[in-house]
């Protein structure tokens, strides 16, 4: 093999590993706090052998951070704006740990339905750092400010959300299927998501999101549904959009109608409802008749999304609550605890009552083994100023019951709903 052969070989090689490990980093990560120059996540690691799941879960991290974005910082958007897959190399394989300042097992390793173990940690990152870095390696640019929106009459100006535009389902039907098989609403959700990225809101797109959990295997044995749904909790996105499309075709011309629905992806309320119709044109061209409906109906359907996902997120977020006994323990929800000696359960109650925002909750039901809320509505923001999210909560309880109560447990999350084991 000749010195020019080698060196070809070496690059496809080393494109061809880096794109392997890519597809093992599950890319499940949330952004939970910042102080000073430190940023702190929860991160999903992947991987067949248990010694290996925390790394992959640090790499996962940095690699959403880099090519696909967290929401909470840099306004969702990816940190890499010039790829250098010389100085990624670099970083995966000797630098990365530069900017670790701490990694803490949230969820030991477990193997899921893929028989891979799974498991979840929370990783303080010396962000500003990292900044720095990216910067000097001219990889960073720091992103466009997000459009205000303040159309509304007598409305404050209102920061709009992230979105994902998904297909209009029918009985039977999944949103990969749909995506797959039919050509017309494929084309409608493409149209939509131009729409909104033309006027610079966030979007997330669901095809790639889609891939990316199939790819890493997210989905269990579950029905179809339920994988949709884990799809659209577990996307980042505030808000779906779902998008029908119907044609109208006769001898006098083609025409379409586009309905659009927005739903807040936290507790699936509906946000918004348009529809919009073409006039009818001598063209049977999906694209182009999709592009005149959005074109008049957007940017109301966009001010009734703002004016309304603003007015709920203000109110707080809805979120699912369960505290479970973990399998192997001599614990029950009846064992007097903390300083007070009540029951575990009653303490329970009384500390969701007190912190739920405006006192907003609902106790499902008590019994030995759990205590779950089937909702919760948690402040927008903590006591020191920041969003508050689902595992901002998760963290609060944690530290809640272990300070006050002497009662080891963890937390986790998946979309909107926060699981609590006590051991």
């Amino acid at each position: 093999m000749n010195r020019l052969s080698k060196i070809f070989f070496a690059v496809a090689l080393t494109l061809v590993s880096y794109e392997a490990a890519a597809q093992n980093y599950p890319q499940v990560v949330s952004y939970e706090s910042t102080e000073g120059v430190q940023a702190v996540f929860t991160s999903v690691g992947i991987s067949d052998k248990v010694k290996d799941v925390q790394d992959n879960a640090i790499r996962s991290l940095f690699y959403t951070l880099f090519h696909t974005g967290v929401e909470g910082v840099n306004d969702g958007q990816p940190l890499v704006s010039t790829p250098n897959r010389g100085f990624e190399d670099s970083f995966f394989a000797s630098r990365m740990p530069l900017f670790v300042r701490s990694c803490v097992e949230v969820k030991k390793p477990e193997k899921n339905y893929a028989k891979m173990f799974e498991g979840t940690y929370r990783i303080t990152v010396v962000y500003g750092n990292l900044l720095k870095d990216l910067e000097r390696n001219r990889m960073y640019t720091a992103p466009k400010p997000k459009m205000e929106y303040a159309n509304v009459e007598n409305e404050p100006s209102m920061v709009l959300p992230t979105i994902m535009v998904v297909p209009y389902k029918r009985d039977g039907e999944t949103y990969a299927s749909v995506l797959s098989n039919d050509y017309d609403r494929r084309v409608a959700v493409s149209k939509v998501q131009d729409g909104f990225e033309s006027r610079d809101i966030t979007t997330v797109d669901v095809e790639a999101k889609l891939n990316a959990v199939l790819r890493n295997a997210q989905f269990g044995a579950n029905d179809a549904d339920s994988n949709d749904k884990q799809l659209l909790m577990n996307s980042g996105a505030d808000v779906y959009v779902v998008v029908d499309l119907h044609k109208d075709v006769t001898s006098a011309g083609s025409r379409v109608s586009l309905i659009m629905k927005a739903y807040e992806t936290a507790s699936g309320s509906i946000l918004a409802s348009k529809d919009a119709m073409t006039n009818r044109f001598a063209t049977a061209s999906t694209d182009m008749l999709c592009s005149y409906a959005i074109q008049d109906n957007l940017s109301a359907f966009l001010d009734d999304i703002c004016k309304n996902f603003s007015k709920q997120a203000n109110n707080g977020k809805r979120v699912t609550l369960q505290f479970a006994i973990d399998g192997n323990s001599a614990a029950t929800m009846s064992d007097r605890v903390g300083a007070s000696g009540y029951p575990l359960s009653s303490q329970i109650h009384q500390w969701v009552r007190k912190n739920s925002h405006n006192g907003k909750y609902h106790l499902q039901g008590i019994v030995d083994e759990s205590v779950i809320f089937d909702y919760v509505m948690i402040p927008p923001k903590d006591k020191d100023g920041y969003a508050m999210d689902a595992a901002q909560f998760g963290f609060a309880i944690e530290a809640w019951m272990l300070d006050e109560l002497g009662v080891a447990c963890s937390s986790r999350f998946d979309g909107s709903t926060i699981y609590i084991t006590i051991y």
